[in-house]
């Protein structure tokens, strides 16, 4: 790697973690839709297994002190009551010695509107914990560390309520939902996320005996941030499945901002996914090596 590119590498997670620091936003994951109850706790239980989700992020693998998620869900389905019950954990690794965990406890209603249609209502709750630790950091200047003003020298943590809630419509070929997240905070600080909306929809259409499309869309918004999300994947047979996800730059459509290719195969209670994040248009000069993987299974 030439010293230019490196430059550019650090430059870009400088200002993406200066940006997080000061303005924390939810990252969207390209495997999202496969479990939802992080960002929608009325995606839950449409069936009456137990469903356990996992799911790693690294961005820009191979630089040092690149960003890193790591998200478990795990919810349950109770036909009796018409309740799901959860519990999901993100954890963020922002930066040299910044992170975030946000753990929180799901709970749905489902109705049935008729046989085909069911409501679903959500509300979780719980923490969201923040840390920073200077003396990760390795500064250029050591004279930087008695500056008060721009540098932090002692540990930092955070606790802080959070809270979601969210409606998903659903049927046997398609659902809509839409969500709030962290309805206790209006805007972002150094360690908390602010109040984010989320609207999103996807179709399942069989085309053969052993194929069927899922179209999908998602939409983000929060304070000044727009986030689109445009997906579409393949199934063979319910057993293997691929597609594309694409995040247009809203400020400039025409310009192509990423695109991500995803590959999967579902055997007996086991799903496994990995997706692979390539930057175009503008962000083209930073490395496309990020990395999602998946893996789920049903009991």
């Amino acid at each position: 790697m030439n010293k230019n590119r490196l430059k550019a590498i650090v430059l870009g997670l400088t200002l993406c973690c200066v940006s997080t620091l000061y303005a924390q936003q939810d990252l969207m994951l390209s495997q999202q839709l496969f479990s939802r109850i992080n960002v929608n706790p009325a995606g839950t239980g449409n069936n009456e297994k137990f469903d356990v989700f996992a799911l790693g992020r690294f961005q820009w693998a191979g630089v040092d002190h690149g960003p890193k998620t790591c998200l478990l869900n795990f919810s349950g389905y109770s036909e009796q009551y018409k309740s799901s019950l959860g519990l999901t954990v993100h954890f963020d690794n922002l930066g040299v010695a910044h992170s975030t965990t946000n753990a929180q406890i799901v709970y749905s209603y489902h109705l049935d509107i008729t046989e085909k249609y069911i409501l679903s209502m959500g509300l979780s709750g719980g923490a969201n914990f923040g840390y920073f630790n200077p003396e990760n950091n390795i500064l250029r200047d050591e004279a930087e560390r008695n500056n008060g003003i721009t540098y932090v020298k002692e540990k930092t943590t955070e606790v802080s309520p959070d809270l979601n809630f969210g409606l998903e419509f659903t049927s046997m070929h398609w659902m809509v939902g839409a969500s709030c997240t962290h309805l206790i905070n209006d805007t972002s600080t150094t360690f908390r996320s602010g109040r984010h909306y989320y609207f999103y929809g996807r179709g399942f259409i069989p085309l053969t005996e052993h194929f069927d499309i899922a179209p999908a869309l998602v939409y983000m918004h929060k304070h000044k941030t727009n986030v689109l999300e445009i997906n579409a994947m393949a199934f063979y047979n319910r057993f293997i499945w691929g597609g594309v996800t694409w995040r247009p730059d809203l400020s400039n459509p025409a310009d192509m901002s990423m695109m991500a290719i995803t590959l999967g195969l579902e055997w007996n209670m086991f799903r496994l996914g990995y997706t692979f994040d390539l930057n175009m248009g503008r962000y083209d000069n930073l490395p496309s090596n990020t990395h999602e993987i998946m893996f789920s299974c049903f009991f």
